[in-house]
């Protein structure tokens, strides 16, 4: 079996390239490589250095999630799903301020506001950059006109 070319692309107008627009991708923060991994129907299409998604939703699989808990080993189990865009598509909404984001499977059961602690379920808008994360799965995100998670 040959091994898939997977190709490294900057930014959003790039990632367009490789997938389908009118689809939803999931995206994540490749550990190996330092970049950010975008999937779409079930195949990794490219690596980025840069996405912008509109329309997102914040997932985290309990099972993926207990699992680096239980074996202290990292796994792909936090994912950000939305629409991939041009990163030009926000230039209507200036001035605005982005809120920053973050995911610690040892720390956090879900996305958060890193100011405000809260737990973020979806984002109208997110900027994923690879960044360089020490226990973080993903540094920096960045969020805007977010709705949180509803407290038990």
């Amino acid at each position: 079996m040959t091994k898939r070319n997977i190709p490294h692309v900057e930014n959003s107008r790039q990632v367009l390239e490789h997938i389908d627009a009118d689809k939803p991708v999931r995206v994540y923060r490749n550990l190996h490589k330092q970049v950010v991994s975008v999937k779409q129907g079930g195949l990794v299409r490219c690596h980025a250095d840069n996405v912008v998604l509109h329309l997102c939703k914040f997932i985290v699989s309990k099972a993926g999630q207990k699992r680096v808990r239980d074996e202290k080993k990292k796994n792909v189990h936090a994912y950000i799903e939305g629409l991939v865009v041009n990163p030009r598509s926000t230039d209507h909404l200036l001035p605005f301020s982005w809120t920053e984001l973050y995911y610690n499977p040892y720390k956090t059961d879900f996305w958060e506001d890193r100011e405000s602690g809260k737990e973020v379920e979806s984002a109208e808008w997110v900027d994923v950059d690879c960044g360089v994360g020490g226990e973080e799965i993903f540094t920096p995100v960045i969020g805007f006109n977010l709705m949180y998670r509803k407290e038990n």
